[in-house]
């Protein structure tokens, strides 16, 4: 195959994800509970009720918590050797979907309810929301470091919702294999945890 047409092909992809992303709401990136009382609040919590949805503003406020752009091309958490490989999947009981910091939209990569694969305990099944925190092993192969990155971002999911008067807990109790591949995960892409959230 010629480089115009894989130039092309890789042009109309792109495109493509672009028109069918979906837009959140601009990230609330002031305000709040002061830090030392969000971080006293901090807990998990497994009672979430699972007919209460996650406005789109608090989901858009919890990913950029997680893994948000912030100044010079840096996120909301440190990486080692600014590497950046952090990649966060929201799973909700329709769609399965990619988050793009750079333009804070959702791209769905899989539609159907796939809440049975989120974990092993029946609450996470029945909630609205749960975010899997994923990294790419091409950019970051040392598990020290992946570890790191992921723990980060969950921590400021919490600290989030600890002052968004949200609940959450972070679970590493997976069947990962039926999730990777609802997920829709390249072989680069390891999943690690997934953090349930609601109300």
């Amino acid at each position: 195959m010629k480089l115009k047409t894989l130039v092309a092909i890789a042009t109309l992809i792109a495109s493509n994800m672009a028109v069918n992303a979906e837009v959140l709401p601009a990230p609330q990136t002031t305000g709040g509970a002061p830090l030392m009382e969000v971080m006293a609040a901090r807990k998990s919590q497994r009672d979430i009720n699972p007919n209460e949805a996650v406005s789109r503003q608090d989901l858009s406020n919890i990913l950029w918590a997680a893994w948000g752009i912030t100044h010079d091309g840096k996120h909301t958490v440190a990486t080692a050797m600014n590497r950046q490989e952090l990649v966060l999947y929201v799973i909700t009981p329709t769609q399965v979907s990619r988050f793009n910091p750079e333009d804070n939209t959702l791209t769905v990569v899989n539609t159907g309810d796939f809440t049975e694969v989120v974990g092993r305990q029946d609450f996470a099944k029945t909630a609205p929301l749960n975010i899997a925190l994923v990294v790419d092993t091409d950019k970051q192969a040392r598990t020290e470091f992946q570890a790191y990155t992921t723990g980060a971002a969950s921590q400021n999911i919490y600290l989030y919702c600890a002052q968004a008067g949200l609940k959450t807990v972070v679970r590493a109790m997976l069947n990962d294999k039926a999730l990777s591949d609802a997920l829709k995960l390249p072989a680069n892409e390891l999943l690690l945890y997934v953090q349930t959230i609601g109300h």
